[in-house]
């Protein structure tokens, strides 16, 4: 069987830090701690860091699975390859392109959480720095506006569309800002821990029951399912001995270590109470208590290191939104290359698939003029269980199939079957059960969470019998590209 091309012309731009970076932003210690900790205040008796511990644990056979797989099969838009290799076209192209639908429909999610979660609370503590009313007011404004948040929005996507659009650039951007995070985090919690508003004492003692599992489970949505961004680039990593080792288990390992302290800190330095009254109800300070970046900076609100601690927080939402164009970008791009989507979705410049890029601009434009401008917002629970069954189930199903390439894979895909499966069939258990914490996580647009679920595999499945109907016509049969990986 021959190919349209020897190489797919992608670049091997990604070395090992570079992968680090990837996999740690993507997980985002910082940013994912900030829903769990909100949705502790509906779940009191929950001890925040035995659910870290509990997450971290189940979700840690799902990054080791993802290790090996990239490991043996280092091809760029890894879950798609993964996936339509092991079980055939059908479910392949239906995975590839739910996951290009879900990520076009995230990203206006990422965008509105960096102008509410980062932007707003940045510039009100800025203006309280100053001394400066007008900027807190600016702030203020902000939030309350819809076309004002569209238009910020906007502007996060294509500043997100151009760090991308070159592979040089995007991997060093992605390096830089993510070593800047890891100051800022360092820097904030040096600051928290200093703070000492609560004795070591008074930190809760882990106690394990049914609030702490249902917590854990938010972590896992919120945090720590999201190990698997060295995937969507495997094919163009650096050919460097142990280097998806550092990419995956060490980033997965640093990130649990940091998202422990942070809680630690919080609870520390500010106290779980005080933190949960604090989210709930408000402070005598003109700073948004609903963003993480707030009590990170509470230490510096008068020392310079605050504005160090803003830039830091600039990046969180920034490079999961980097990441998710990204990797949208790699799956049109994998697919043109199967010949299931248009031949011009394949053509790579400067390293990238720069007409996929485009594509998935013009997707994300789409979604965030629906999703931000109107109004329409989907459920936190159906976005984050839709997710974990259609993505990383799927590809751990797929694993079993693939252990013949790595007999490892026949250890850590059951596992990993049993983490996802444990946080699925936990997460919808308590929302049956604490009717509280079930209408939190559930609140959204009711018809937009049923078009959410049902939109990304049908177009999947009508992508699929489309192509094949048009590869018959040429005398192509589709089932057979699939025999054979791409090249690198």
């Amino acid at each position: 069987m021959k190919f349209v091309r020897e190489s797919t012309g992608l670049v091997k731009e990604f070395g090992t830090f570079d992968v680090f970076a990837l996999n740690f932003s993507f997980l985002g210690p910082a940013a994912g701690i900030a829903y769990p900790l909100f949705i502790s205040a509906f779940l009191p008796n929950s001890n925040w860091i035995l659910a870290v511990i509990i997450s971290s644990l189940l979700m840690l056979p799902l990054t080791i699975n993802y290790y090996i797989l990239s490991t043996n099969i280092p091809r760029s838009a890894g879950d798609y390859i993964y996936v339509s290799r092991a079980l055939g076209p059908r479910i392949g192209i239906m995975v590839g392109m739910s996951l290009i639908t879900a990520f076009s429909m995230g990203f206006p999610v990422l965008a509105m959480l960096e102008v509410i979660m980062v932007i707003i609370p940045a510039l009100q503590l800025i203006g309280y720095y100053l001394n400066n009313n007008s900027i807190i007011s600016l702030a203020n404004v902000i939030m309350n506006s819809n076309v004002y948040l569209f238009a910020l929005t906007t502007v996060f996507i294509i500043v997100s569309f151009l760090l991308s659009f070159k592979g040089k650039v995007y991997a060093k951007s992605v390096s830089y800002l993510t070593i800047l995070q890891l100051i800022g985090g360092i820097i904030s919690l040096i600051g928290l821990f200093m703070m000492k508003g609560k004795s070591i004492t008074d930190i809760t003692v882990p106690q394990l029951n049914g609030q702490t599992f249902a917590l854990a489970s938010v972590f896992a949505l919120s945090l720590f399912a999201f190990s698997n961004a060295p995937s969507f680039f495997a094919g163009e990593v650096k050919r460097k001995r142990n280097i998806f080792f550092i990419g995956y288990i060490l980033s997965y390992a640093i990130a649990t270590l940091f998202t422990l302290l942070f809680v630690l800190a919080i609870e520390y330095g500010i106290g779980k109470d005080e933190y949960i009254t604090y989210t709930l109800q408000g402070w005598n300070l003109p700073i948004y208590t609903g963003s993480t970046l707030s009590f990170l900076a509470l230490p510096f609100l008068k020392s310079p290191l605050l504005f160090l601690v803003i830039a830091s927080g600039l990046t969180w939402y920034l490079l999961y939104a980097m990441i998710n164009v990204s990797a949208s970008s790699r799956l049109l791009f994998s697919m043109s290359f199967d010949r299931v989507l248009p031949e011009f979705l394949s053509e790579v410049r400067n390293g990238i698939p720069v007409n996929a890029l485009l594509l998935t601009l013009l997707s994300s434009m789409l979604f965030n003029f629906i999703e931000v401008y109107l109004g329409l917002s989907v459920s936190f629970a159906i976005d984050g269980l839709w997710f974990l069954t259609w993505n990383y189930l799927v590809v751990s199903i797929a694993s079993l199939k693939l252990a013949n390439l790595d007999r490892r894979l026949l250890i850590t895909a059951p596992l990993s079957i049993l983490g996802l499966s444990t946080v699925i069939i936990s997460t919808i258990f308590y929302v049956l059960t604490y009717p509280t914490f079930g209408n939190v996580i559930l609140q959204g647009n009711v018809p937009f969470d049923i078009f959410t679920v049902i939109l990304p595999p049908l177009i999947g499945l009508i992508t699929y019998e489309v192509s094949r109907i048009e590869r018959k016509k040429e005398g192509i049969e589709l089932e057979l590209i699939y025999k054979e990986i791409q090249p690198e």
